[in-house]
């Protein structure tokens, strides 16, 4: 049965943070732009993990502790540190520690040596004290001194061994290095295995469809997979994206013949288990499939850009370096290694008078290899038009190098770049630069058949200088080639990601993938997101009074508990699922990116899923990064401190600080306000108690609906009246004094005492609208929902509502105050005094329509919403 592309799952690895690598975004944005699911797993380069929608995909960066990686450095560390016993130290705080204590120990004689001179004068016992301490204090002196000079001894024993050591393991790593076999990939490359236990289980739990390996760094990781999901009967599909010839890689610094020949051996053992092997040229692919004797030819996806937009830009590189127009400008931009080849560009300026030079250094120009080019540029007194440059975002790299007068390549000779067609290649002509490239195989074959530059001698300073003379004299004839619509359609980004998505169409067997065009593309208005809890249904009610109230906003809430009392909620998701389910954060996390401008957590959770101790800070730099405004709204337990609401109230429920259920809440407040003194958010509460317990709060009303909760039944009018009781939270509304009052009454025949709990939402508003009189909490000293729902229903209601908090309230608050002192006495007036209590019955409707339908609550959340 064919699934529809929004059921199609895609996971993407790759071994970078994706930020900067621009292959792996076109791609996961050109299956997402066919409706895909794409995930992409990155590695954090930061070590903090982090969620990030970038082009329509879901880019997860992973913190990997790369133990295996650590233990192997650690392990060379460790042998070449080595040396043989008593020869030297194994570092040089263990020889300043040896130093220290001799040191100490010659003072210490010093002094005991001063105190027995002086008991010596003190009379005849001393001096034979002295005299038998002689002695003992030569001897010391001598161990000491004995020290001092084995101290000198060894260390420079180890001076002397020091180089011969060194020399020896250079040696050793010239031999070792140079040997390419065995290159056993375990044990050089732990890393790929540090990969393996960082992605393995997110992949498993994403249970992908196509798992997407970009580079031989995670190809193993994508086949295990894939065997892993035969365990479970499922068939996933593996896609190789081999961005180079990896047995070619350029060797320099660490990349010796064994660092490249273990990753070739890596990619050996698992390119059988692709299903689709793609890859960057012609030549890689021909060569990859008769080297691996491959069923089918690697598909080529050139890493070229698309034709760039109307994107605006602060400044194009011209302007950044306030150079004149008229003055020649040649641009590199990319990484900075020595196999680039930048320093034969550097070298050919002092042939190029007056044309200058500007290196986008990728990832910044703040690295030894950039200051290794400025030495350079210093020596050969072209230091004037050098310019080093830091690299901006991927979408605007055409449209800031188009200002110069040309883009060069000076690669030099390495089988890998012989093969390669670099993306800045295309960045370069599709923003109209003509290009500068060195002889490597594919390139000069791309140049000279398209004629969009010049080619020159790889590493021929002499040459690169005459074909910039050539190349800047006629910059208008290669910028008309440059301009044809068929050359255009040859190096775009969008012919490319119709090549990518016709394979997966074939390998899947499936209709064709297609771009969907969006007609809601366009950024979205506000949205309003509250959540996770819905606690008695007041996310719900809040944003349905947003979106009565302001039609221009829309707004959703979420729940992600039991469902116990089944209040209405637009979104929902199991504990399980909040707490476990990987696929289904990453799909919330997705359509809150893209759709949420507002989020409102509630008591402290977080919103897309939650591992044990965290809160809702951990989704804050995630939306940061999105400009997504958030703030906190707080419904009472979780932030109402236990001692200092014992220390204010005389009836707190939190009396015996020795019980468990104030010990749990007392130290979930002191670990919640840990976390909200760093916070810079809006905070709301839903009762007015809460402002004293939360800095800056503003109240935020709780919402009932006045008119599904009027009731036509009569207060009062029974000869028994029903009073009813229906605590969320016996041990908080102080049920273990209401009981036995109304119970007692009920036995004397005043009343009719109903005692609920845990009933259906909808069951308990019809017993409420049934009541005479419905008592709410006799401990807390506010009231919260239940209260506004009796009000509502026009029932007589009572409770224990603090003074200080009746005086926050703008209007009379009609609930009858009792504490469990005085709560019989109040009940039997009631039952009396009939007509009083009927006048604070119909009291309720209007006062919960005043503050508590809807409007304050939206009145208060509009400067967080940014007005009207």
């Amino acid at each position: 049965m064919t699934r529809s592309p929004e059921e199609l799952r895609v996971v993407m690895l790759v071994a970078n943070d994706v930020t900067n690598d621009s292959r792996v975004r076109k791609e996961a944005a050109a299956l997402a732009e066919a409706g895909v699911q794409v995930t992409v797993l990155g590695v954090a380069a930061n070590g903090q993990q982090s969620r990030e929608m970038l082009d329509g995909a879901m880019v997860v960066r992973v913190a990997v502790p790369f133990v295996l990686r650590d233990e192997r450095n650690a392990g060379r560390t460790k042998r070449r540190t080595w040396r043989p016993p008593l020869v030297g130290y194994p570092s040089k705080r263990a020889y300043l520690a040896r130093s220290h204590r001799v040191q100490a120990g010659l003072k210490e004689l010093k002094a005991d040596s001063g105190h027995a001179i002086q008991a010596k004068k003190a009379g005849s016992a001393g001096q034979v004290a002295f005299k038998v301490g002689v002695l003992s204090r030569l001897v010391r002196r001598v161990g000491w001194q004995a020290a001092r000079r084995g101290i000198w001894v060894r260390q420079g024993l180890g001076n002397q061994l020091n180089q011969p050591f060194k020399s020896a393991w250079r040696a050793w790593d010239g031999v070792h290095h140079r040997m390419t076999w065995p290159a056993r990939w375990r044990r050089v490359h732990p890393e790929a295995i540090d990969l393996e236990l960082a992605f393995g289980d997110l992949i498993d739990r994403l249970e992908p469809d196509v798992v997407h390996a970009h580079d031989m760094h995670v190809i193993g990781v994508a086949a295990r997979a894939a065997g892993r999901a035969k365990l479970r009967g499922k068939d996933l599909k593996v896609v190789y994206d081999a961005h180079e010839y990896v047995p070619g890689i350029a060797r320099y610094g660490a990349r010796t013949r064994k660092y490249i020949a273990a990753w070739a051996n890596h990619e050996r053992e698992y390119l059988g288990a692709a299903d689709r092997v793609v890859t960057v040229s012609s030549a890689i692919a021909d060569r990859l499939k008769k080297e691996h004797k491959l069923p089918h030819l690697p598909t080529v996806i050139l890493n070229t850009p698309d034709i760039p937009e109307s994107v605006e830009i602060e400044r194009d590189i011209r302007s950044k370096l306030r150079l004149p127009a008229e003055v020649p400008l040649l641009v590199y931009s990319g990484g900075i290694t020595v196999v680039r080849g930048i320093e034969t560009a550097i070298q050919a300026l002092p042939s190029m008078p007056g044309v200058h030079l500007a290196v986008v250094a990728v990832p910044s120009p703040k690295q030894p290899a950039v200051d290794a080019l400025r030495k350079l540029a210093d020596e050969l007194g072209v230091e004037d038009r050098m310019h080093y440059l830091h690299p901006v975002a991927p979408a605007e790299v055409t449209a800031f190098l188009s200002t110069a007068d040309a883009g060069i390549i000076p690669m030099l000779r390495a089988p890998n770049h012989e093969m390669a067609m670099p993306n800045k290649l295309f960045e370069y002509s599709l923003g109209g630069l003509p290009v500068l490239v060195s002889d490597m195989a594919s390139m000069k074959e791309f140049v000279t058949r398209t004629g969009i530059g010049e080619v020159f001698q790889a590493a021929n300073s002499a040459d690169l200088a005459e074909k910039a003379k050539l190349l800047l004299s006629r910059t208008d004839t290669y910028r008309e080639r440059l301009a044809d619509p068929a050359y255009k359609l040859e190096a775009a980004w969008s012919g490319q990601a119709d090549r990518l998505r016709a394979l997966y169409t074939e390998m899947l067997g499936r209709t064709q993938l297609e771009p969907v065009l969006d007609a809601n593309s366009e950024a979205p208005g506000r949205r309003l997101l509250v959540g996770p809890v819905n606690s008695a249904g007041q996310a719900y009610l809040w944003t349905s009074a947003v979106v009565r109230e302001v039609p221009t906003i829309a707004a959703e809430s979420l729940t992600t508990g039991s469902g116990k009392y089944d209040f209405k909620v637009h979104r929902t998701g199991t504990y399980e699922q909040y707490r476990e389910d990987l696929r289904w954060q990453l799909e919330l996390t997705a359509w809150a990116l893209q759709n949420v401008t507002h989020v409102l957590f509630e008591a402290g959770r977080p919103m897309f899923g939650q591992l044990p101790g965290q809160m809702w800070d951990q989704d804050v730099p995630m939306l940061d990064a999105a400009g997504i405004r958030h703030g906190l709204v707080f419904h009472g337990s979780e932030v109402r401190d236990p001692a200092r609401h014992r220390a204010k109230y005389q009836f707190s429920p939190f009396a015996d600080r020795t019980d468990e259920l104030t010990m749990r809440l007392q130290a979930a407040n002191d670990l919640l306000r840990q976390h909200l003194v760093k916070y810079e958010g809006p905070r709301f509460v839903t009762t007015p108690d809460l402002l004293e317990y939360v800095e800056e709060s503003e109240w935020l009303p709780v919402v009932v609906d006045p008119d599904s909760l009027a009731s036509n039944v009569p207060v009062m009018d029974r000869e028994v009246p029903v009073v009813l009781h229906a605590p969320s939270a016996s041990a908080l509304k102080g049920s273990v004094f209401v009981d036995p009052v109304l119970t007692a009454l009920d036995a004397r025949g005043l009343i009719k005492y109903q005692r609920v709990q845990g009933v259906p939402h909808p069951e308990l508003m019809a017993m409420v609208k049934d009541a005479d009189i419905v008592v709410d909490q006799m401990l807390l000293g506010s009231y919260g929902v239940f209260a506004c729902e009796a009000m509502a229903a026009g029932r007589t209601t009572v409770g224990h509502v603090a003074d200080h908090v009746r005086d926050l309230l703008p209007t009379e608050l009609p609930i009858v105050e009792a504490t469990p002192d005085d709560l019989a006495e109040v009940i039997e007036r009631l039952v009396v005094e009939r007509e009083e209590a009927r006048k604070i019955a119909d009291a309720g409707p209007r006062y919960v329509r005043e503050l508590h339908d809807g409007r304050k609550s939206v009145e208060a959340l509009l400067p967080f919403l940014g007005g009207r």
